[in-house]
């Protein structure tokens, strides 16, 4: 080799070596001819020892020996050669290789070899698989958080439909199926004074009796199609889709045979548990509907149960002509009516006379609440007391009559009787506000507070002791209706009343019924016995009103003597 073959030949390894990839050059018979520092250290050998050997025995492939070895594919097309391809050198170690060949040709257009070059991309190929992996691992705790979220969302899904006491699908699972339903049937179930069960027995006992009727309730039902619920509290529901309006006949006498059987069973079943047996009975109510929101065929199961119960029947079922919805209507007309009366200051006292026997020229009246209407109608406390204590707006009708009553007469002589109800007399803000009244108009020696004989207060101690607290403030004390409850005489004297108001079923025929004046002339007797005054109410008539007289009873208060009447007062 001459001195410029040699310089070039040095030149070239110089190029050879300056690249990053493996360089080697081989021959048709796949000896080896020139390689660089790379190729020789991916051989795991030097370029000395490299040069000469065949090419497979340096650095061994998943392709050798095949027909997709490069330099047989060259040797067929003559073009260069673009593949990946897995490397094992004499360690056994293996390499991730881009190999590129491109054919060598003579100056006769013949094919003398090739050259190779080695694009290491194990670090890529491993980063890759690491990649891969993760990617894998990623999807596996995607899939398996995706699973824990949808069991969690069943689980959540079971909490909001599913009564956590019985099992049973709740209140809200079964608006859902009504929803659903074509033609919806459902019987509403309550147990019969589970409040008084729950207190005597501890609600310990009350969730073992809930879940043994649930159990109960399960097996009387006919088959798959009748599904049951719990309702809230000791409430239970029925439901069952008619699918069409023909199929409702005889549907709705398969509930009233399901209401029976129910009826029955339960009444007969003993709830045994801390072996004391426990018997319960049930009201039902049922309902259907061919088009009708969920929530009003609840409400007219209800309806129907509520109305059941106070005609003391096992069941009943809903019935748009009987009028129940009706009277419920009317109820919640009442019931805004009074609020309105509230919000806009439409209670108002009238003033009745209590007319004085001895000293007819002393002024006593009684205060009774009225409500006046959009249109100044004055109705009468009979229509709105009931459902003002229902709907728990009497406290405000007790502060009207009273505030507004103590205002007119603060400088108008005469005393006042104002009706107080256990309701008032356990109400502490109303206690309150009386205490307050009383002394901010100065009425303590004006004022006597009716109370009914029938409350029985003497379960009542919060109501007592804020008698006594009246009586010790100079308020006097009155039993209203006496002789229409249990008339205790010592009930009378332990609360040192002032008055009894005798009631109306016995002076309204005073006049002529020797029953009612045998009666009368007792607790005449007695009050006298006791220093305590009477007072006739119902006196309607003078036949009624000279029979008071001849009886001695001290004050009379009825039509006779004067109506109820607005202020400013007329009838004295």
């Amino acid at each position: 080799m001459t001195e410029t073959e040699t310089k070039l030949y040095n030149e070239l390894q110089q190029v050879l070596n300056s690249v990053a990839d493996g360089m080697c050059v081989i021959a048709c018979d796949f000896t080896v001819l020139k390689v660089n520092d790379a190729f020789a250290a991916m051989a795991g050998v030097s370029p000395d020892q490299a040069v000469g050997k065949k090419c497979y025995d340096l650095l061994t492939t998943d392709i050798c020996y095949t027909p997709a070895c490069p330099l047989q594919r060259i040797s067929h097309s003559g073009q260069r050669v673009d593949c990946d391809i897995i490397l094992k050198n004499s360690a056994k170690s293996e390499q991730y290789c881009i190999l590129t060949a491109m054919p060598l040709i003579n100056q006769s257009g013949e094919l003398s070899g090739i050259v190779e070059n080695f694009k290491d991309i194990t670090v890529r190929r491993q980063l890759e698989q690491q990649l891969i992996t993760m990617n894998q691992t990623l999807e596996k705790m995607v899939a398996k958080r995706t699973q824990e979220l949808k069991e969690r969302e069943q689980q959540l899904i079971n909490l909001l439909y599913t009564d956590n006491l019985t099992g049973l699908p709740n209140r809200l699972r079964l608006l859902r199926d009504i929803a659903k339903a074509k033609v919806p049937v459902i019987a509403l179930i309550n147990i019969d004074g589970f409040e008084q069960i729950n207190n005597f027995y501890g609600y310990a006992e009350g969730d073992f009796i809930l879940v043994s009727l649930a159990r109960l309730l399960s097996d009387i039902l006919p088959n798959p199609a009748y599904r049951l619920y719990k309702m809230h509290a000791d409430e239970y529901a029925i439901f069952l889709d008619a699918q069409n309006t023909a199929n409702l006949p005889k549907t709705l006498d398969d509930f009233d045979r399901l209401a029976k059987s129910i009826a029955t069973t339960v009444s007969s079943t003993s709830f045994s548990n801390n072996q004391q047996d426990v018997f319960l009975r049930v009201t039902s109510g049922l309902a259907f509907a061919t088009s009708a929101p969920p929530e009003k065929l609840v409400i007219k199961a209800d309806i129907a149960m509520r109305e059941a119960r106070a005609q003391r029947k096992p069941y009943l079922f809903f019935q748009e002509a009987a009028g129940i919805d009706a009277r419920y209507q009317d109820n919640i007309k009442w019931a805004r009516l009074l609020q309105d009366a509230i919000k806009y200051d439409r209670i108002v006292p009238h003033f009745q006379p209590i007319y004085n026997h001895v000293q007819p020229n002393n002024r006593h009246y009684e205060v009774l609440a009225r409500l006046v209407d959009n249109n100044g109608n004055i109705i009468a406390p009979h229509q709105f007391l009931n459902i003002a204590k229902t709907t728990r707006q009497y406290p405000a009708i007790t502060k009207a009559i009273i505030e507004k009553s103590f205002a007119l007469f603060k400088n108008f002589p005469g005393e006042l009787s104002i009706n107080l109800d256990v309701e008032d007399m356990e109400n502490s803000q109303t206690t309150t506000m009386i205490q307050e009244a009383l002394a901010n108009y100065n009425m303590c020696g004006r004022v006597t507070f009716e109370v009914l004989e029938n409350h029985r207060l003497e379960s009542h101690t919060a109501a007592v002791d804020f008698l006594k607290s009246l009586k010790d403030s100079g308020c006097k004390l009155a039993v209203d209706d006496f002789g229409s409850g249990y008339s205790n005489f010592a009930y009378v004297l332990s609360l040192d009343f002032d008055y009894l108001k005798i009631d109306a079923s016995l002076i309204k025929n005073i006049d002529h019924d020797t029953h009612s004046q045998a009666i009368v002339k007792s607790i005449v007797n007695f009050a006298q016995d006791m220093g305590i005054q009477t007072i006739a109410e119902f006196v309607h008539s003078k036949s009624v009103f000279n029979a008071v007289k001849k009886y001695n009873i001290d004050f009379s208060q009825g039509y006779y003597i004067a109506k109820p009447s607005p202020w400013p007062i007329t009838n004295d």
